[in-house]
This record gives C-alpha cells, structure tokens and sequence, in this order.
C-alpha cells in the first residue's frame, strides 16, 4: 500500500477513537444583565474577567467621568467581586492607564499579573502591557506589531500566553469593512506582520471583537457579514489543519446569547462562565454574562470526521515519488528579502499540491546572487529564508521543528531566491 494512504488510514482511525473529546458544543443557559454598579447610560464593552473571576475590566464611552470627559475615547473600568458574590461599583481611577485617547485591556496573563491595553500612550504603533509589582501596576510599555502603522482604532485580543494576538482592522487586503488577522511572536521575542484569517471567515461586511479559545483551536468574533439575527451577531469558528487561514463555516451562537441587535465582545471564564456585549435592552451596550455548559454533537463530528478525511485523501498522489526529495524554486526580487505578493503566489503554488498533514519535514534552502560582496549575500539569503519560513508556518499550521532552513556562503552562490522541498 502507498505509503502516505497508510499513513491517512491510521489517521483516520486515530480520528475516530477521539470521536467523543473533538465533538464539543457549548449550551448556553438564559442571560442576565450586569447590575447598576457596572452597566451605566453610557456605552460598556469589551469585559475580560482576570483568571481567579473576582475582577472584571471593561471599556466604557460615552461617559462623562472619561478622561477627557463624555466625548473622549474609551476608558478602562474596573469592577472587583466581594465575598457575597456582588460587584463593587466601577472605578475608572488608573492614571497610568487612562488616557484621552482610546483605553481597552485586550488580554490578562494566567496569573492576572500582566494586563495587555491598547497603545495610546506614544505614538508608536503596537500595544502595550504593564505589570503588578508590589500591589502597583507600572506604566505601559509598547509592544512593537509590524504593519500597525495607522492612527485609526483598530481592536486587538490577547492570548494569555502571550505569543498570539488576533486583530480587527481594515487594511489594504481586508475582504470588507473590517477584518480579522493574526500576528504571531516568532524568534527573538520578533511579532509577525498582520496575516489576514481569510474568506471563510471575513465577508464584506464587518468582522470585530476576536476571541481565542483557551487551546487555540476556536475563535468567537462578532458579525454583521454572516447570516444572523439582527444588527450583529456572535459566531465561533474552528481552526483547521494547524491553519491560521483555514476555517470551518461560522457558527451563530443563537439565543440567548445573540438577539435582534448588537452583540459583541465575547469571552469564556473557567469552564461555566461568558460575558459579552449588547444593546438589546437599551440605546448604548451593556454587559451581560451567561453560564454554559459543554455537550457533545455526534453527528456533527462524524460528517466533520468524514469531509477532513476525504479532503486528505484527495490530496494523495498515486505514487509517493512524486513528491519525496523534489525541490520547486520561488524566486525573489533583487535585493529583496520581502515575502511580496509575487513571491506568497509561489509559495501557495507549491504548498497546494501537498499535504501537510502527511509531510515529515519542509526544507528551505536559500540562494543570493544579488551582490559582489559574500557577506550582504550571505545576509540577503539568511532573511528570504526565514521570512518563508514564518510565511508557510502562518500558512499551514506546520510544527517549527518540522521547518529547516539552510543558508551559508556556498549555498549563497546561484539563484536569487529560496527552494521548497517537501519531505514525506
């Protein structure tokens, strides 16, 4: 038997043993609104409970307590949970965070003691964080996202790993109004330019307020490009393949938690507990929370197991030399180590008529001839190398210890660009 159908076999069995653990569904209970000592007339967004759910952090606007007063941006609010169970009245008194500009934390460390905000502090581009030292928050410091150039509010979320951050922004290749993308932190504590999450999940429409589940695996955002229930509604879609580009179909989340009108800022806290965002019940958003619970969708796997598998095996050569030790050219421009248009177009081309989910290794091999100088030769080659790297990683989900890149001054003697090869 071919070597990569046996390989898709025992793939397809080991699928089906862990029938029960993938096929995973959240139920969500009735809703209930915040009290008076969080919601407000004003507008309330963006809520993120710390990990140990006794505090909760929300954006507000519209309010004439803002830095800045009622027609400012967005401040921080802060809500702290007694030993009853109520919330204390919101307080927005953190100097060192509220600005005049727009304040949001987009993210919280396992541990609640680094909060992620956005960067109105200087007017580079980026985010910022701050740490709890000795029962104080210091000043943000910024964290530098390639590409982030730009003086409109763009919304972020941070992971609690801090190594992924997924964006809401319009840019030069965004779908529609608004789109989602992610940026990865690489080597060297290095953030990846934005990459663009795709047409499965981005539409025409706008698509904001992102959301990474705890494993990675599922993003909540909030719609109103996909077919829903009113002005806009909260969707979860599922990573694919390893794939930041690759997604099944969104999924309404429905009643309660979506209604007739703008819903939003979705969020999960230890395992029974989601905050979001609505305007359901009023002019401006209001916070609301939601237990649920997880129940599991035979069904739905099974035909999920089925399309997966059947997309692997039409991936499948006749014969496994085919593929094995063949090498395919990408070139670049001269002097140039930037993964252009030109060059992802090429990347794609060879990635397509591969299966990433078989492959044992992708080995980059890099080629400088744009100079007389070895070293700038030398230097040129090192980057288009890693530059592909981090794009095919980006691209198919492919573990980092399976990418092997090769540079040196021999190998910088011949073309101008890099060779893919895809060892099976």
């Amino acid at each position: 038997m071919n070597l990569l159908i046996k390989k898709t076999v025992s793939l397809f069995v080991l699928v089906l043993c862990s029938l029960a653990i993938q096929a995973q569904e959240l139920k969500f209970e009735k809703t209930e609104k915040l009290g008076d000592h969080i919601n407000s007339t004003a507008e309330e967004i963006s809520p993120l409970l710390t990990p140990d759910g006794k505090t909760l952090y929300f954006a507000r606007v519209f309010h004439p307590d803002n830095n800045g007063g009622k027609i400012a941006g967005l401040d921080i609010w802060r809500s702290d949970k007694t030993a009853e169970g109520e919330w204390t009245p919101a307080t927005n008194k953190f100097k060192q965070w509220n600005t005049k500009g727009s304040n949001a934390v987009i993210g919280i460390n396992k541990n609640g003691t680094v909060i992620y905000l956005l960067n109105s502090y200087n007017k580079k581009s980026g985010i910022a964080f701050s740490k709890l030292l000795n029962g104080e928050w210091t000043s943000p410091e910024t964290i530098v996202i390639p590409g982030m150039e730009r003086s409109e509010f763009v919304g972020y979320y941070m992971n609690p790993t801090f190594d992924i951050l997924l964006i809401s922004m319009n840019d030069k290749d965004s779908f529609g109004q608004e789109d989602l993308y992610v940026s990865i932190k690489g080597p060297g504590e290095k953030w990846s330019t934005p990459l663009n999450l795709g047409s499965t999940i981005n539409t025409e429409g706008f698509e904001i307020a992102p959301y990474l589940s705890e494993d990675g695996k599922k993003i909540y955002f909030s719609s109103n490009g996909h077919a829903g229930l009113g002005d806009a509604d909260i969707f979860v879609s599922e990573r694919l393949y390893e794939s930041w580009t690759v997604w099944s179909k969104p999924k309404n989340l429905g009643k309660p938690i979506n209604s007739e009108k703008f819903d939003a800022y979705f969020t999960l806290h230890s395992d029974t507990i989601c905050t979001f965002s609505s305007n359901r019940d009023a002019e401006f958003s209001d916070i609301y929370q939601s237990i649920f619970k997880q129940q599991t969708i035979l069904k739905d796997s099974i035909n999920k197991i089925v399309q997966e598998t059947q997309q692997l095996l039409s991936g499948l050569k006749v014969n496994d030399a085919d593929n094995k030790d063949k090498a395919e050219f990408v070139s670049f421009d001269l002097n140039s180590s930037t993964v252009s248009a030109h060059v992802k177009d090429q990347v794609n081309a060879v990635l397509r008529k591969h299966n990433t989910k078989l492959l044992k290794s992708i080995e980059i091999t890099a080629f400088a001839n744009d100079s007389t100088t070895p070293s700038i030769n030398y230097s040129i080659a090192l980057n288009r190398s890693k530059n592909v790297l981090e794009y095919i990683q980006l691209q198919t989900g492919v573990a980092k210890e399976k990418l092997k890149t090769k540079t040196s001054n021999e190998v910088a003697k011949g073309k101008n660009g890099v060779e893919i090869k895809v060892v099976y």
